[in-house]
């Protein structure tokens, strides 16, 4: 009798510690997409005067930097890369397109992390002047 208690006990202990392990699992993969989605939903719209712009290699990817001024003066930088979330494969052409000292309406997502040196990615240009 007092063996197959014994066993009883094991089995239960192993069905809770899996039921653990799957919640732990679980946990992880809801974070890790929140994580990824997260810079998704600030987006914001800028008017802009290009002032400079710079292509640097990151990962073995290029990253295209656009050094901008805003309308009441603010400088800001913006970063131009491709996008599998936002069906975004032309930042090739967005960067060729832009003209110094000329106005654009910029969209963008994302948030400036100065530490990381994360940027706001812009989405669409528009010219304006």
């Amino acid at each position: 009798m007092r063996r197959n208690k014994f066993y009883r006990f094991s089995f239960n202990r192993f069905r809770i510690n899996k039921f653990k392990i799957i919640a732990l699992m679980l946990g992880i993969i809801i974070m890790a997409s929140i994580i990824m989605f997260f810079p998704h939903f600030f987006r914001n719209t800028y008017i802009v005067t290009i002032s400079s712009k710079q292509v640097k290699r990151k990962d073995n990817k290029n990253v295209y930097l656009i050094y901008t001024q805003t309308e009441n003066g603010d400088a800001r930088v913006f970063e131009d890369t491709d996008s599998l979330l936002e069906f975004k494969f032309n930042s090739e052409d967005i960067y060729g397109a832009l003209r110094i000292n000329r106005t654009y309406e910029v969209k963008t997502y994302g948030f400036r992390i100065p530490l990381t040196a994360a940027y706001q990615n812009i989405v669409k240009v528009k010219g304006i002047r």
